[in-house]
Order: C-alpha cells, then structure tokens, then sequence
C-alpha cells in the first residue's frame, strides 16, 4: 500500500548505482516529484545499503554498514523511503528484519510512480511512439513481487506498444539480465554474456524496438550487452529505464 506522499517526510534514497554510474536518472526522478508536488529529502552521505556485502558473506561487515545507515536515518525521522534500487529495497523491507534489524518503511518508485499517475497528479501528455517489451528485475520480481506497477506505468504512456515476453521468460520465470548475485563485479564476461543471451534469445523475436526495466543494475547491464550484441549480431535494441519512459511522456 502506497501512502499520500504529500502529507509525509519523504526519504528519497538514491543508491550506490544510480549515484555512481546513471546520475542522470536522480535528475529525472526529482524532476518528476517535483511536478507531483512531493518534497523529498536525502541524505548528504548516503554510504551503502549493505546488500552487496551480504551477498558476499560478509556478515559482520554488513551488521556494521545497517547499523550505520539506520543511525542516519533515525535522524531524519522519515515516514516512508522511496527509492529506485530493488536490492536496497529488498536490503531494507527484508534482509534487515531477516538479520535482527528492524524494517524500514519503504517502496519502489514504480510503485509511487503509479499511484501518481492513477490519480493524475502526473500528467502522461507527450506521445511515444516506440514497440517495447519489460525485462523483470529479480529482485523487483522473484524477491518483493513487484510486478504489475511497471507494466500498468509501461501501457498508460501514450503511443507505446508493449509486447509480453513469453510466459517463460517473464515474471516470477524471468532470467537475470546478468548483473545480479554480484556476478558483474566477480565476473564481468560471465555477466555480459548473460545480458546477451537474455537480448538474443529472448527478447529478439520479438521485433520490439526497446527493453525497458526498472532496476539500475538491469539499466547498465543490459545497455553495454546491447552495444555487443549490435556489434556481433547486429541487432539494434534501446535499453531504457522506466523513469526514462515517465520522464519524456511528461514533458
């Protein structure tokens, strides 16, 4: 259940990708809650979740890295966390409760992002005319099932034709783009070769001109898969965040 934003202290987290790598992305989500009318705050060093090092068996160090954040984040006093990461949202709704933590109230963008357009405080008034199909996040998906706000979002925006991938392929059956578990930063060919597979042998087929996701680590890994896919298969496919999509529909 998504919260009326407007009457709450709003913890925008940002997150180690989108910090580092696709900072552009930040602009356009704070664009849009700019024009919804949410005032968000963020922390000025925002650290790391910890996911990373849990993931990794790093138990203690994990321990350290929550007590940490949830130490800054008391000061704040936020009502709800809204933030685009899956892993940090899975980090802070589970694996902190999971590790002797207490939860943080939290949800994903395209869970807000929804809610916001549902009750037309974002206006969707520019057309785009582009075939496209939804890669889902595993931690978005299998982890938090979080999987009909991206698509209602993907198929509210005007011109867009959304094609389902195979029901083998989509949903909780979903394959990773190659960036999960770690893999990207332990072994970046196994990871990229993932990513191209995904592009060729699932999403080719189906003449679409675009993959959209909703997870920054999908977003990066995918985007480089597809510049190699081009460039030994020849395929041409844009990789796309759905803030992309919200951001240009608004206008």
């Amino acid at each position: 259940m998504v919260p009326n934003m407007n009457s709450m202290k709003v913890l925008f987290w940002r997150g180690c990708t989108l910090r580092n790598i696709l900072s552009e992305t930040i602009a356009k989500i704070e664009y849009i809650f700019k024009k919804a009318n949410i005032d968000v705050i963020t922390l000025d060093i925002e650290g790391c979740c910890g996911y990373p090092l849990i993931l990794a068996g790093y138990e203690k160090q994990f321990e350290t890295c929550a007590l940490n954040l949830l130490e800054k984040i008391k000061e704040l006093q936020p009502d709800v966390i809204v933030t685009h990461c899956p892993g940090c949202l899975r980090t802070f709704i589970e694996l902190y409760p999971r590790n002797g933590f207490e939860p943080l109230y939290a949800v994903h963008t395209t869970q807000l992002l929804l809610k916001l357009i549902n009750l037309r405080n974002i206006e969707l008034k520019n057309s785009i005319n582009l075939k496209v199909t939804y890669h889902d996040p595993c931690d978005l998906g299998r982890h938090l099932g979080i999987y009909n706000e991206p698509r209602e979002i993907i198929k509210s925006i005007p011109g867009i034709t959304f094609i389902e991938l195979p029901e083998i392929s989509m949903g909780k059956y979903s394959r990773c783009c190659g960036g999960g578990g770690l893999i990207r930063l332990a072994i970046p060919p196994l990871a990229s070769q993932i990513a191209i597979d995904r592009i060729i042998e699932d999403i080719v087929g189906l003449d679409v001109q675009a993959i959209i996701t909703s997870c920054p680590t999908c977003v990066k890994t995918l985007f480089d898969a597809s510049s190699i896919a081009e460039n030994i298969y020849g395929v041409s496919l844009k990789v796309l965040d759905i803030i992309d999509l919200v951001y240009e529909a608004m206008g």
